[in-house]
């Protein structure tokens, strides 16, 4: 039996930029998938401590995201092409509402461009 999707928002395998700071350790990244509470970001280091602070950038046309997060899993990767990197799962715990309007936004016109791929 399929598992019931638990997520409150809508995700969208979108690639941003971010930037993290976690406890004085400035790590970059990008998203994997993104929504409005949250995100899968891709990093060459493990954040040491749960809560993040994030500079997300969705668009060129729009300003940084700010939000912090909280790291709900983490797992390491090796690739030879790639080398060692990490991926971590982040729920947003404090977001402006504009913030969370623009990534709904983005990821919004995301699946709708998918779902026109598919139908041509």
């Amino acid at each position: 039996m399929p598992q019931k999707e638990r997520r409150k928002y809508p995700r969208a395998k979108v690639v941003c930029p971010v930037i993290m700071e976690n406890n004085r350790n400035i790590m970059s990244g990008e998203t994997h998938d993104i929504s409005a509470g949250g995100a899968y970001i891709r990093c060459r280091s493990r954040p040491k401590h749960p809560e993040i602070n994030m500079f997300i950038s969705i668009s060129l046309l729009s300003p940084r995201i700010r939000a912090m997060g909280e790291i709900v899993r983490s797992e390491a990767f090796d690739s030879v092409k790639e080398g060692s990197h990490y991926g971590v799962g982040v729920r947003f715990i404090a977001i402006s509402d504009t913030d969370r309007e623009i990534i709904s936004t983005k990821v919004a016109e995301h699946l709708e461009s998918e779902r026109m791929d598919w139908r041509e």
